[in-house]
């Protein structure tokens, strides 16, 4: 059931930022909220529409849908915040198109090269562990003791009870303070 809802909220969130690209076209910024409008009012029948109508509460997954479209399928629509607040409007324009980096990396290594097959047949040849994950995990236990001080040190019976006992006391505080503020508002009564 969660499928046809985030395809029809893809489906709208492109047709707002077609919306964006012909309102924002001159380079002025568009806000979000007057891109919503005109979309909805462009396209009354979508079934996005009808999703929203019954749970509005599915509407807050709208703008991560439509900052991940804008990322993948409309690179030349620009993203702003109208302030530095945590909910302020968000701001829409077409910006200029993005610079295509031709970047010609160099390619592999041919099998055949010396420097590949000395690689391959030293890997076949040992018997150490090919990444380093594997490595510490297949890795004998440190004999010496400076090697051991940085092992993590197992939480003994008395450091158990040492920690329990701080964590009662820290409860039975925040339990007396409540107390206090209870007794101390009914005597206001």
């Amino acid at each position: 059931m969660a499928q046809p809802i985030a395809r029809d909220a893809q489906d709208f969130a492109r047709l707002m930022l077609r919306t964006v690209e012909r309102l924002g076209h001159g380079g002025e910024w568009v806000p979000a909220r007057e891109a919503f409008d005109r979309t909805v009012a462009e396209h009354p029948d979508h079934p996005y529409l009808g999703q929203i109508a019954a749970k509005p509460g599915r509407r807050i997954g709208l703008s991560a849908t439509l900052e991940r479209l804008r990322a993948a399928e409309f690179p030349n629509v620009e993203r702003r915040k109208a302030t530095s607040r945590r909910n302020a409007p968000v701001l829409y324009r077409v910006g200029p198109a993005p610079v295509a980096l031709d970047l010609q990396l160099p390619h592999d290594a041919p099998p055949s090269h010396p420097m590949v097959t000395r690689r391959r047949a030293v890997e076949a040849q040992s018997e150490r562990a090919t990444s380093a994950r594997r490595a510490a995990l297949t890795e004998p236990a440190a004999r010496s003791p400076w090697r051991r001080r940085l092992l993590p040190r197992a939480a003994g019976a008395s450091q158990g009870v040492e920690s329990a006992m701080r964590s009662l006391r820290r409860w039975w505080r925040q339990l007396r303070a409540l107390g206090l503020t209870l007794a101390a508002g009914l005597a206001r009564r």
